[in-house]
């Protein structure tokens, strides 16, 4: 891999996609330019920096940059949110004329137009496997008061139905660790990895938001501790990147979630087995350094 020049504008927000990329992109062979922004302000009308790609992840917000529709070097927006704001996505895209569009979800690609591509979300090996120092990092009224184990677990956004899910498993005899907002990073993969089972539940299951393959999805699988208990949809292409019952468990129902959960927090040499298997397939396969490859191999088969 020669060594390519990448400008990266790179969202200063914390917990989102960019910094897994920024990261991941700074271990290759690249020359890395970064831009710093701030997509809750009005961007400068200057010229960005020339490179062989400057590359934009989604963080949330369609950031307007004056100077970007007028670049004249190739130009990749990484879609994440598209699930949930197809149009928006699609407007922005056109508007910029990007050269390359990932996109996170694969039924969503071919809405977004000829130049777009799966691109699936991924995991940090180093932000989301869990190991055992970090436990050393809570304050010592915490590690007093907490318990060391839980039977299943969850990180995420504040959506009803998961809130209702934490509830429901409760009413049914399991320990729970849940957390709303208030774990990111690795003290997300320290709280999941006090758990036998690591639970998701996408935005989607309702029918309120879009269908995906969120994060949560890979995060838990790279944790290694917990196994990954996961609603799935058809055609989104979970299939695709994963074996079910080897390196995760899915559900449908309410009534098959806590039926999976009580059965593995009572088995949990066979959650274990399962976790271990999952954190592998996610390290070979899938991480960001995985995505980030993929992004500059595209580049050197179009020279």
């Amino acid at each position: 891999m020669k060594n390519l020049r990448v400008v990266f504008l790179h969202s200063i927000v914390p917990y989102n996609t960019s910094y897994y990329y920024f990261k991941a992109l700074k271990s290759l062979n690249v020359e890395l330019i970064d831009v710093p922004f701030d997509p809750h302000k009005p961007q400068p009308d200057k010229p960005l920096p020339e490179g062989d790609l400057l590359l934009l992840i989604d963080c949330g917000l369609p950031v307007c940059f004056p100077s970007l529709k007028k670049y004249n070097c190739p130009k990749g927006f990484v879609s994440i949110d598209s699930c949930h704001k197809l149009e928006i996505h699609r407007d922005y895209c056109d508007e910029n004329e990007f050269d390359y569009i990932w996109v996170a979800q694969k039924h969503i690609a071919e809405g977004l137009g000829p130049r777009a591509s799966w691109l699936p979300l991924a995991a940090d090996e180093e932000e989301h496997v869990f190991r055992p120092e970090l436990a050393k990092g809570e304050g010592f009224w915490e590690c007093c008061l907490k318990k060391s184990h839980y039977d299943i677990g969850m990180c995420g956004a504040p959506y009803k139905h998961r809130r209702q899910f934490e509830k429901l498993f409760r009413k049914n005899g399991l320990s729970t660790n849940f957390y709303f907002r208030k774990k990111f990073r690795k003290s997300a993969t320290r709280e999941i990895g006090r758990c036998t089972i690591g639970f998701n539940v996408g935005a989607g299951f309702t029918g309120e938001k879009g269908k995906d393959i969120n994060m949560r999805v890979f995060e838990t699988m790279a944790n290694g501790q917990a196994m990954l208990l996961t609603n799935t949809y058809e055609n989104v292409g979970y299939e695709d990147l994963f074996l079910e019952n080897r390196h995760y468990v899915t559900y449908k129902t309410e009534d098959e979630a806590v039926e999976k959960a009580r059965y593995f927090a009572n088995n949990p040499l066979e959650a274990a087995r399962i976790a271990r298997e999952g954190q592998r397939h996610i390290l070979a396969n899938h991480t960001y350094l995985h995505r980030c490859k993929e992004i500059l191999s595209v580049l050197e088969r179009s020279e």
